[in-house]
């Protein structure tokens, strides 16, 4: 039987890498995330502290403790009536309030006894035109992108109920562990075949030739670089997308391979894709972290229609799986550069929003989003396709200096033209 490559050290894989790269780095800004709303109004206070305990208690993942036990990671579940206080609150004036969010939203987790969930409440003044702030602050180990989503609309939906006195929508608990086990077990052997297969083949992938230079002032610092499309040019993305029987973001990501080759002068590298991870139907309303990155793998460049090629068999198998066994391939993988990111030095992310929504009853609340100064990737194209595809080229700053960043941002532009000029006109 093929081994079930899911798991690790006994937990979900996605939340077992989360947990060791926390013993690693302990309070690593790269194993949390924060949001926070800024809120105009009264708030009842009461309410809210309720809500955060109702929608904590519904999902497995937020009542969670884990500890290590000789080679093995053991979770503990508290019941709902276990669970205690999340909610703090602070008054400050500003500019204090943004000293508090900032300290909180960096506050590291201890796994073995702290939930994986946090909130605070930060309240401005006695008036209610005053506006008060709300951050929650999450562990990975717990919570991902998908997550939030399915948090804060439970969570707005639970106030306004407490707040109006009547019982909070009956909304489905979830089992983070069952249903990732129900995932897992739900593959055949094939699948599972297949998997380790598709693993094998990118054991062993080169490191993608960014030179790290010292950068003794700011390490780990990243740079970024903006590039919007315009109306036009985005319309011309699906016209070519649809000429080529692929998506906008396989078409986008081709175009940042070929970049990155140009730049670079690599001809073999892999290049990371988050995928939900999530592949059953209760997934879909649950709170955990399922997310992976999968690797894709380019080989020696061709011309577009062969590049394109390799990126849809590539996210063809990033779909099928949602998954990559990364602990098989790193295990299998040549000398490698401690000082790099293993397997994948380059991503590309496509964002599916820009904003949460937190229905807050009886007052405003207006999402802050946050811009997130680190990185798993060393260079990082993130992408938001819309009527006008705005991207966001994040590099660390010893890998790519701003000259170099800038470079890559016009080749990645020059090369969405060549594609744009073989499949928008095409077939001709």
């Amino acid at each position: 039987m093929t081994k079930d490559v899911r798991w690790l050290a006994g937990l979900p894989a996605p939340q077992a890498r989360y947990w060791f790269g926390e013993k690693e780095s302990p309070g690593s800004p790269d194993a949390m995330d924060s949001f926070t709303f800024r809120i105009t109004g009264p708030v009842d206070e009461a309410a809210l502290r309720a809500a955060l305990r109702t929608v904590i208690g519904r999902h497995t993942a937020l009542r969670t403790l884990i500890t290590r036990q000789s080679h093995r990671l053991v979770t503990t579940v508290l019941e709902p009536d276990a669970v205690g206080e999340v909610l703090e609150i602070r008054h400050a004036a500003p500019p204090e309030h943004e000293q508090a969010l900032r300290a909180f939203a960096h506050r590291p987790f201890h796994l073995d006894r702290d939930l994986p969930v946090r909130a605070l409440l930060v309240t401005c003044g006695t008036t209610d035109d005053r506006p008060s702030h709300l951050i929650v602050s999450v562990h990975h180990v717990a919570f991902d992108g998908w997550s939030a989503t399915v948090f804060f609309s439970q969570l707005g939906a639970a106030y306004r109920a407490l707040r109006h006195g009547e019982l909070p929508p009956g909304d489905p608990p979830s089992h983070y562990e069952r249903i990732w086990r129900a995932q897992s077990e739900a593959e055949t052997e094939r699948d599972r075949s297949d998997l380790m297969e598709w693993a094998q083949d990118l054991a062993g992938v080169p490191d993608l030739p960014l030179p790290l230079s010292p950068v003794p002032d700011s390490p780990g610092a990243l740079g970024e670089q903006l590039v919007v499309l315009s109306p036009r040019r985005t319309g011309l993305l699906e016209v070519a997308a649809r000429n080529a029987a692929t998506t906008p973001n396989a078409l986008l990501l081709t175009a940042w391979v070929r970049a990155l080759r140009a730049l670079t002068g690599g001809t073999d590298f892999a290049v990371g894709l988050p995928v939900s991870g999530r592949t059953s139907l209760a997934s879909m309303t649950a709170i955990g972290c399922f997310v992976s990155v999968v690797p894709l793998r380019f080989r020696a460049p061709g011309d577009v229609e062969g590049d394109v090629g390799q990126t849809v068999a590539g996210l063809a198998k990033a779909l099928r799986f949602q998954f990559s066994p990364l602990e098989s391939i790193v295990g299998e993988a040549v000398a490698h550069d401690a000082h790099r990111t293993p397997l994948c030095q380059a991503a590309f992310v496509s964002q599916e929003q820009t904003d949460l929504t937190l229905r807050f009853d009886g007052a405003e609340s207006v999402y802050v989003p946050r811009l997130k100064p680190e990185s798993a990737f060393e260079v990082t194209l993130e992408v938001w396709f819309a009527t006008r595809t705005t991207a966001r080229i994040k590099h660390r700053v010893d890998v790519l200096d701003q000259r170099r960043a800038a470079r890559l941002a016009g080749l990645w532009r020059t090369e969405v033209e060549t594609v744009l000029k073989v499949f928008a006109d095409w077939p001709r």
